[in-house]
C-alpha cells in the first residue's frame, strides 16, 4: 500500500511539473509573438521554357511572377519560322501546366498585336511541347516583344519574355552554329588551329589569367594553356541580337578538370560572340571568354595564410573584414562564406546552389549578393539582388536584405522588394550605392532612384529620383552621397550632401544668380562647381556646356579645404580619377562662345584607402596562370578546418517593401550595349556610342529599339537624292536643340563629339548625315565607299568627293558637329 501511494505521488509530481512547463512555455511565447520560425530554402520549382531554332533548343528562358514590362526583352531575341509557328518546350519539373497563352506587343509596350491562348499541348516524361501559331500582322525584320504566360497549379501565372523576329534573313543558323562549334575546337588542340584565322592576338594583350580570354589574346589563351578541360553537360545558347549582318550570341555551359590531388574541379564558362554575316565567309568581330571556379569549400583549399578560389575574374569576388579582422566575409562566384581565423570555421552562408545539381536553374547568373557589414562576433549584413532563383521569391526581381546570425548559426530575412529592372542595369546600381548607415538605416539605389530603408521598423524614404549621371556623386567609401535639386543637366540651386553614416545633411547653394553641379570625390571630399546661370556655351544653336567660374572641394566637416578659380578662365569639364583631378579649361571669345585651353590636373593629397580587391590576392601558377585566393592573417591548417552551411531560414519577421519614386528616369537615355552585356546608359548619345564603340556593340533608345551598331554596315552606300531622303532631317534642323523623336517619324541624334566612321553608319540605313561647317551652315555626307565620301551643299546644289582621311580631319577641325536621323516609321 505504502509503495502504491509513493508510485502515485510520483505521478502526481511529474503531472504538476508538466503543467507548469507547459504553462511557462506558454507563458513565453505569448510574451514573444514574434518568435522567429526558421525553414529551409525551397527548392526551385518554376518552369523553364526554350525556343526550338534551327533544330536546337535555345533562349532558355526563366519566368517571373511579377509584370516586367520590357524590362529584360534585351535578354534574347527569338528567329520564327517562315511560318511563324513557334515550337517551345517546357521543362516543368515535375509541375503541373494547366494554361499556356501569349501576347505580342511592340517594343514599346503601346500596341497589342495578338493575344491567344492554346488550347492544346504535348506532355510526358515531365517535359511539355506546343507551337505558338503567332499570326501574319507582324512586319518583316522589326523586332517585337513575346509575353507567353503559364498558368502553373503550385506557382499560378509564370511570365517568359523574349523579343521575336520574323525575317527571310537565313544567315543566323550559321552564325550559331559557327559559334558552337567555335567553343567546341577551343577543347581539342588540334582542331583550335583553324581557329587561329580568327583571332587578332596582339601583344600588348594580358594574357595571365584564363578567367578572360578575348579574340585579342594569344593562341595558347584560347586553348586553355593545355589543362586537361572537358566540358560536361549541354552548351546553351542564348541569340541576343540579329541586325541585319550582325550577330550577337552567347554560350554559356560548364566544364571539370581533375586536379592534382584528385578533387574535381567545377568551372561556369560564358562565350560572347559578336559576328558579321559576309556570303564568303563569317567574320568574328568579337570573342570575349569568361570563366570563373565554382568554389566548393573544401578542406584543402584552407591551407596557409590562403583560401583558394582559383580560376576567375577579380569582378566575381569580394571580401569585407570585421573590425577585430578575426572574421573574413567573402562573395565568390555568386555565393557569400564566412571564415572565422580563430576556431577555423568556413561558413557557406547564402547560395542559390542546390545538390540536387539543377545547374540550369540553380546556377542561373542573374542575381549578386552584396557585403554590408560583418561584425566582430561573425554576424554578416548582406543582400541579395537580381533574379530570385529558389525560395519563396522564386521568379521576381528585386533585392532581398539578410541577417546572419553566427551563434544560431542561421539566417534572418529582413526584407525583399520588387524591381523592374533587368539584372545588370540593377547591378549598375548596386554598384554605385548600397551602404549599411551606422544609423541602422540602409541606404541603396535602384532604378534611378536612391531610397533609405530603416532596419527598424522597414520604413522607406527617397532621397532623390530622377537621377542620371552627372546630377549625382557617391564617395568610393559609399559614405557621402551628394545630388542635385531639378533635372537641368548643367546644375541647380542646391546641392544636398549627406552622410549616409549619420543621416547629417548638408545643403550647398551658390553665390547669388550661380548653379551648383556635383562633379565627384576624391577620398569623402566633395568636389562641385559654381557656374552663373545664363552663361552657356552655345556652338550652331545647341547648348554644348555651362561653363563654371570656379571649382570648390569641401571636406568631411564641411569646410572648403581647396579653391580654384582662374582670371578670364572657365571649367568646361572635370574628370576624377584616383587623387587626380583634371580640368577642361576654356576662355570667352565672344557672347556664348569659348576655345579650348590646354587641360590641368590637380593632384590631392586625400589617402585613398578603399581597395575593390582588398583582401585578395593571387600567385602565377606554372599551368592555370592567374589564380585568386583571400588572404588570411593566420595560418589554416586543412585537416582542422570544420565546414558547415546554415540550415535555418527565417522569414516571419520579413516585410515586401514596394519602393515608389516620384518620377522615373529621363526618356532621352540611350543604352550600351556589347559583348552580350549591358554596358551602361547616358543623356548623351555620343557617349552611349563610345561605350559601346570598343565592344562592336549596339546603342538602343528607351524601348530597346536599336539606333546604331557598329557592325551592320554596309561596305559602301550612295544616296542618290539626299534632300528628298533627308528631307526629314532637313526640315527640323533649324528648331534642332537635342536628340528627340518627332511626331512625322524621325529620331534626331546629336552626334557631337563622334568621328566621321561612327556617322557613317546612318548613311547606311538610307540617311544623310548633316554637319555644321566653319561659317555656321551645315552641309550633307551623303555617300561613302573604302576611300572617299560624298559631300552634298543644299546651298548650292552641288556633290563633291573627299578623300575619306581628309574628311575626318576636316570634320574633325570644326568639331565633329553631327547632326543623325534615324526613320521610325
Amino acid at each position: 500500500m505504502k509503495r502504491l501511494g509513493k508510485k502515485i505521488g510520483i505521478l502526481f509530481i511529474i503531472f504538476i511539473a508538466a503543467i507548469a512547463i507547459y504553462f511557462v512555455w506558454n507563458q513565453k511565447r505569448t510574451e514573444k509573438p514574434d518568435s522567429i520560425v526558421y525553414t529551409a530554402m525551397d527548392e526551385a520549382a518554376l518552369p523553364v521554357v526554350s525556343a526550338t531554332m534551327f533544330g536546337r533548343d535555345v533562349n532558355f528562358l526563366h519566368g517571373y511572377t511579377q509584370d516586367m514590362k520590357q524590362a529584360v526583352a534585351r535578354d534574347s531575341l527569338t528567329v520564327l519560322p517562315s511560318d511563324r509557328a513557334l515550337n517551345i518546350r517546357i521543362a516543368d519539373f515535375g509541375g503541373s501546366i494547366r494554361g499556356i497563352s501569349y501576347e505580342v506587343r511592340s517594343l514599346n509596350l503601346e500596341r497589342l498585336v495578338e493575344r491567344t491562348s492554346l488550347t492544346e499541348w504535348d506532355t510526358a516524361d515531365g517535359k511539355t511541347t506546343a507551337v505558338l501559331p503567332i499570326q501574319n500582322l507582324l512586319s518583316k525584320d522589326r523586332e517585337y516583344l513575346l509575353i507567353l504566360s503559364l498558368d502553373t497549379a503550385e506557382q499560378g501565372e509564370v511570365r517568359y519574355y523574349t523579343r521575336i523576329l520574323w525575317t527571310d534573313n537565313e544567315n543566323v543558323k550559321d552564325m550559331i552554329d559557327f559559334a558552337v562549334n567555335f567553343t567546341t575546337k577551343t577543347f581539342d588542340y588540334d582542331q583550335a588551329r583553324e581557329l587561329t584565322t580568327y583571332l587578332e592576338t596582339n601583344a600588348t594583350e594580358d594574357n595571365s589569367s584564363l578567367g578572360h580570354v578575348t579574340i585579342r589574346s594569344s593562341f595558347s589563351q584560347l586553348t586553355w594553356a593545355g589543362l586537361d578541360v572537358k566540358p560536361v553537360g549541354d552548351i546553351r545558347v542564348t541569340l541576343k541580337d540579329l541586325d541585319g549582318i550582325m550577330c550577337t550570341v552567347r554560350l554559356d555551359y560548364q566544364i571539370t578538370r581533375t586536379a592534382e590531388n584528385g578533387i574535381n574541379e567545377l568551372y561556369e564558362v560564358e562565350d560572347d560572340f559578336t559576328m558579321k554575316w559576309d556570303s564568303k565567309r563569317i567574320y568574328l568581330m568579337d570573342f570575349e571568354r569568361n570563366t570563373n571556379q565554382i568554389f566548393s569549400g573544401q578542406r584543402d583549399l584552407f591551407s596557409g595564410k590562403r583560401i583558394m578560389l582559383g580560376i576567375m575574374n577579380d569582378s566575381e569576388v569580394r571580401t569585407e573584414a570585421s573590425p577585430d579582422g578575426r572574421h573574413i566575409a567573402y562573395v565568390v562566384n555568386r555565393d557569400l562564406w564566412s571564415y572565422d581565423q580563430s576556431s577555423e570555421k568556413a561558413v557557406k552562408i547564402f547560395s542559390f546552389r542546390s545538390g540536387d545539381e539543377d545547374e540550369i536553374r540553380n546556377g542561373y547568373d542573374q542575381h549578386d549578393i552584396r557585403i554590408l557589414s560583418i561584425g566582430d562576433d561573425g554576424d554578416v549584413n548582406f543582400i541579395v539582388y537580381g533574379y530570385m532563383n529558389r525560395g519563396i521569391h522564386e521568379g521576381a526581381m528585386g533585392i532581398a536584405m539578410y541577417q546572419y546570425s553566427s551563434d544560431e548559426n542561421a539566417i534572418k530575412e529582413k526584407f525583399f522588394t520588387p524591381v523592374t529592372q533587368s539584372f545588370e542595369m540593377l547591378k549598375g546600381d548596386i554598384d554605385k550605392l548600397a551602404h549599411l548607415g551606422s544609423n541602422g538605416m540602409l541606404y541603396m539605389m535602384a532604378d534611378h532612384a536612391v531610397y533609405g530603408i530603416d532596419l527598424n521598423s522597414n520604413e522607406y524614404m527617397v532621397l532623390a529620383d530622377s537621377l542620371t549621371d552627372g546630377s549625382f556623386a557617391v564617395s568610393r567609401s559609399e559614405r557621402r552621397f551628394a545630388w542635385q535639386e531639378g533635372s537641368d543637366p548643367y546644375g541647380s540651386r542646391v546641392i544636398h550632401l549627406m552622410d549616409l553614416d549619420t543621416g547629417s545633411k548638408k545643403e550647398i547653394t551658390g553665390e547669388d544668380g550661380s548653379l551648383c553641379r556635383p562633379l565627384g570625390f576624391v577620398g569623402d571630399d566633395f568636389i562641385y562647381g559654381l557656374a552663373r546661370e545664363g552663361d552657356m556655351w552655345i556652338e550652331n544653336g545647341r547648348v554644348k556646356d555651362a561653363p563654371m567660374y570656379r571649382l570648390e572641394i569641401m571636406d568631411d566637416t564641411g569646410a572648403i579645404v581647396n579653391q580654384y578659380e582662374y582670371p578670364d578662365t572657365y571649367i568646361a569639364d572635370v574628370e576624377v580619377e584616383e587623387n587626380r583631378i583634371r580640368l577642361t579649361k576654356i576662355a570667352g571669345t565672344g557672347d556664348q562662345s569659348y576655345t579650348k585651353l590646354k587641360d590641368d590636373i590637380i593632384v590631392c593629397n586625400e589617402e585613398l584607402k578603399e581597395d575593390p580587391l582588398k583582401g585578395i590576392g593571387w600567385y602565377a601558377s606554372e599551368d592555370r596562370r592567374k589564380l585568386y585566393f583571400v588572404q588570411l592573417d593566420k595560418e589554416a591548417a586543412s585537416h582542422d578546418v570544420k565546414v558547415s552551411v546554415p540550415k535555418k531560414m527565417a522569414y516571419e519577421s520579413a516585410e515586401v517593401v514596394e519602393l515608389k519614386s516620384n518620377a522615373g528616369p529621363s526618356e532621352s537615355l540611350f543604352y550600351a550595349y556589347g559583348a552580350g552585356h549591358y554596358l551602361g546608359s547616358s543623356r548623351s548619345f555620343t557617349e552611349a556610342l563610345n561605350l559601346a564603340y570598343d565592344k562592336m556593340g549596339v546603342v538602343t533608345d528607351k524601348n530597346q529599339e536599336i539606333v546604331w551598331n557598329r557592325v551592320n554596315r554596309s561596305p559602301a552606300r550612295s544616296i542618290k537624292d539626299p534632300e528628298n531622303k533627308g528631307a526629314l532631317l532637313i526640315r527640323h534642323m533649324d528648331e534642332f536643340s537635342g536628340s528627340m523623336h518627332y511626331d512625322d517619324g524621325i529620331l534626331m541624334l546629336d552626334a557631337r563629339g563622334c568621328i566621321l566612321n561612327q556617322v557613317l553608319y546612318f548613311i547606311s540605313r538610307g540617311c544623310p548625315v548633316a554637319v555644321y561647317t566653319e561659317n555656321g551652315g551645315y552641309e550633307l555626307i551623303s555617300g561613302y565607299d573604302q576611300y572617299n565620301v560624298t559631300i552634298y551643299s543644299p546651298t548650292t546644289k552641288e556633290a563633291r568627293k573627299m578623300g575619306l582621311n581628309d574628311a575626318s580631319q576636316y570634320f574633325s577641325n570644326v568639331g565633329n558637329d553631327f547632326v543623325c536621323g534615324v526613320f521610325t516609321e
